[in-house]
């Protein structure tokens, strides 16, 4: 798999600060994002896309648009004319989140844009090292400690531990650089 943050890192000298607030009145103009209007999930989303690769954020204003829905919308009747590969379904109990002021909720929402990301860009991917992987980016973007946050608060399982695991190594061989 690749590194995600070097693949839309920028080293040329465009205006992020135009692109950025671009992409954010890009972002929240479009019709799926209209239930975003909870002062915590907005402020959520702006943390989120302060800390992403600017590169990301073009591309996904021009290349691969990526949406944020409401997982009640998957039985709307225009769901079926939408990509499922570009739309980022939030269930019920992270919409709690992200309407929460937990930190967690900016890793939340990063891991789910990475492993979009990642189906986009990567064709054969496993889904548990899609999962690690889209942690990994999560954790390159500042979010470390609240990524564990995030992964503490979900129910105990295999994949969770695994991840678990990965995280503190990740952590730790940062640390050690």
């Amino acid at each position: 798999m690749f590194n995600l943050i070097q693949r839309f890192f920028q080293k040329d000298n465009f205006n992020r600060q135009q692109t950025r607030a671009q992409f954010k009145q890009y972002f929240f103009s479009l019709p799926e994002h209209q239930w975003m209007n909870h002062p915590e999930t907005t402020k959520h989303f702006e943390e989120l896309f302060a800390c992403v690769p600017v590169g990301l954020l073009d591309t996904m204003m021009k290349k691969h648009p990526v949406v944020f829905m409401q997982s009640e919308r998957l039985n709307d009747k225009d769901a079926s004319s939408r990509s499922l590969v570009n739309s980022i379904y939030v269930f019920p109990e992270f919409q709690k989140l992200i309407k929460s002021d937990r930190r967690s909720a900016v890793a939340y929402l990063a891991h789910e844009l990475a492993l979009v990301m990642y189906e986009l860009e990567e064709t054969q991917a496993d889904p548990l090292m899609a999962e690690v992987e889209a942690d990994k980016f999560v954790c390159d973007i500042g979010l470390t400690f609240e990524l564990e946050e995030l992964l503490l608060m979900l129910d105990e399982t295999v994949e969770k531990r695994l991840r678990l695991t990965y995280l503190t190594i990740n952590h730790f061989t940062q640390d050690g650089q």
